[in-house]
């Protein structure tokens, strides 16, 4: 029973969570088309906008910061920073999981920033010398998204032996965590609703 509790609370907050970074992207989109409409309309809702344009930044460069700092994933739901881990009081077995996760994570990360590297190097060659190949492009992009899924699919194990060596109390914290976190984003996205809102009489007033 309490499995199942945790299970419900866990997909509840991940449900949120992505609801709530969908209306970011499509607050994202809002000013952007916005401004790049006539020029009045763009003049009487700036201060809307302006202010709009600077909570997204903000909230990106805070997801950013967030995922950077990640010390911990759970597959499926997302990060866990430094603080909060440090906080489930891992035992030596636990963090030595933790550890090999964070390991192989990075390393895959390495990779695929050395690859994308050389596929870039390699494309701008061939631009330079006139000799393009798009069907071989499009395979070997297909083939790192293959790569790039198994890789994923092997550090996902990785993370899943890591949540499996919690115990419930700790999975129960997690939890929490991500209950509280998708309340927050929640409340992000009403007030980003709401600037919408407040800026759409006035783009409507000039444009007409």
């Amino acid at each position: 029973m309490q499995t199942s509790k945790l299970s419900v609370s866990l997909k509840l907050a991940a449900v949120s969570a992505a609801l709530a970074v969908c209306g970011a992207s499509f607050a994202a989109a809002g000013p952007t088309a916005a401004a790049s409409g006539q020029e009045n309309p763009a003049a009487v809702s700036g201060a809307h906008v302006d202010k709009a344009g600077k909570h997204h930044k903000s909230m990106h460069r805070h997801m950013h910061r967030h995922l950077r700092d990640a010390a911990m994933w759970v597959p499926g739901y997302g990060p866990l920073g430094k603080d909060f881990v440090q906080s489930l009081a891992l035992n030596d077995s636990q963090s030595a999981l933790l550890d090999s996760a964070k390991a192989e994570q990075k390393e895959a990360r390495a990779q695929r920033r050395q690859a994308m590297k050389s596929s870039m190097k390699e494309k701008a060659e061939q631009v330079k010398s006139g000799k393009l190949d798009p069907r071989a492009a499009l395979k070997q992009g297909e083939q790192a998204r293959e790569k790039a899924r198994s890789e994923r699919s092997k550090i996902d194990e990785k993370w899943l032996a890591v949540w499996d060596a919690l115990d419930a109390t700790q999975q129960q914290k997690v939890a929490a965590h991500f209950s509280e976190r998708a309340e927050k984003f929640a409340k992000h996205a009403a007030k980003r609703k709401e600037h919408r809102q407040q800026a759409a009489p006035a783009v409507e007033k000039a444009s007409s």
